[in-house]
């Protein structure tokens, strides 16, 4: 499903003394199939955006379209039950809305909300907390006794198992350590590339994952797009990030040091490990040599 935002604006407590704009004119195309990272810093309209594509907010003037959905200030709620069956979201701390009394049948609560029967929506709750990592074992347990990264899983799993079209991940991996970070990461990517016209959005400060997974990086300033492009395209605006308070991923930090530093022209779009640790030896190389 693309997405299209056209002069989307909304604003917060409108009418009031305490009304505040926190999306502007905004216009931007969100291709179907692509991973796209939205960056910017607190306040700059996220969050308030990606509530838009499921219908959690609706905008105060223009409008925004989800595949066949567009969504506007007077479009009933009633109007958008189809349009949740393709859209997932994942928040931060998604374990905080568990709420039934087995892991199995939280999982299964959106898939049988969805029209499946009972036992279908099961099947399909069991299939995804396995592929989450949650043992079978733990199916008839209450989600409250398990650990907190374990809640986290049942959580994105119940996600999951709608299957939706479109996956949004506001911050999914926030106060999770740097191993469990990575596995959660890497769940995502997997899901992501499991079928063709799959598509996530992901809001993140993450620079570091922005850079490895994304098609697409939207940055956003002040309720506006601020800037729009690959990877490569925009973390090599170094300057214009820095000025917006947002880094570059550390491999690109390292590398563009080295350049001003050493006066070399190393190629700084190194995204991973990999990645950087090749152009390191081959800039190593390249100076023992100029010494022989």
């Amino acid at each position: 499903m693309d997405i299209q935002a056209n002069t989307l604006t909304y604003t917060y407590m409108a009418g009031t003394p305490f009304e505040k704009k926190a999306l502007h004119d905004m216009n931007v195309t969100i291709l179907e199939g692509h991973f796209t990272s939205l960056l910017g810093h607190t306040g700059s309209g996220k969050s308030t955006f990606v509530q838009h594509l499921n219908g959690l907010l609706k905008p105060t003037s223009g409008n925004v379209s989800i595949g066949d959905w567009t969504i506007q200030a007077h479009t009933k709620q009633k109007g958008l039950f189809d349009l949740r069956k393709q859209v997932g979201m994942v928040f931060q701390f998604p374990e905080h809305q568990l709420f039934h009394e087995t892991v199995l049948q939280d999982a299964a609560y959106g898939p049988e909300n969805y029209g499946l029967s009972k036992a279908d929506a099961k099947e399909k709750a069991a299939h995804y907390l396995r592929m989450c990592g949650i043992r079978d074992d733990l199916f008839d347990r209450s989600p409250f006794d398990l650990s907190g990264g374990q809640m986290r899983r049942v959580a994105i799993a119940g996600v999951l198992a709608i299957e939706p079209k479109l996956l949004i991940l506001d911050e999914p991996a926030a106060g999770l350590d740097p191993e469990a970070h990575q596995m959660m990461m890497q769940l995502f990517y997997e899901w992501f590339k499991a079928e063709e016209k799959r598509s996530i959005i992901l809001v993140t400060h993450h620079m570091e994952d922005a850079a490895l997974y994304s098609d697409d990086i939207i940055v956003m300033d002040k309720g506006s797009i601020n800037m729009k492009g690959t990877p490569a395209e925009v973390f090599s605006k170094t300057d214009e990030l820095e000025a917006l308070k947002l880094a570059v991923p550390e491999s690109v930090k390292l590398l563009s040091l080295l350049n001003a530093k050493c006066g070399e022209k190393v190629d700084t779009q190194a995204f991973t490990l990999d990645d950087t640790v090749s152009r390191l030896l081959a800039y190593l190389g390249k100076d023992v040599a100029s010494r022989v």
